[in-house]
């Protein structure tokens, strides 16, 4: 009878310490979203992403060229709202896109005329 017990015991500590869970890091849904830029000011332009609170250099996009950059899923808080801005280097020159709310895989298309306050912004 011991026995038993002792055996019933060990198997009811191992089947309670085994568990077969996997833990992913990746977050289900979790898609980067891309913003392309089609540059038609004469000169290069910086772009930044303004969000919660921050701003993050996206990169620099050569005058009358287009360039395209990804915006990681990670990168948008809880606030999940984000704006665009983009600076003329060495000309005078700037402008903030309107606010957007973030969602996961969106595609952000904004051309830059060569007066930047004529820019349009797409969002798919």
């Amino acid at each position: 009878m011991r026995n038993w017990l002792a055996l019933l015991m060990v198997v009811g500590f191992v089947a309670g310490c085994a568990h077969n869970k996997r833990v992913s890091n990746d977050y289900q849904g979790a898609v980067d979203s891309s913003v392309h830029i089609e540059n038609h000011h004469w000169g290069d332009v910086n772009i930044y992403l303004l969000h919660d609170g921050q701003r993050t250099r996206l990169g620099t996009v050569t005058a009358a060229s287009d360039a395209t950059f990804t915006i990681p899923w990670r990168t948008i808080g809880s606030g999940g709202q984000l704006q665009l801005e983009a600076h003329a280097i060495a000309l005078p020159g700037a402008l903030d896109s309107e606010t957007m709310s973030y969602r996961p895989g969106m595609q952000i298309n904004w051309t830059l005329e060569t007066n930047l306050a004529r820019a349009t912004l797409s969002v798919y």
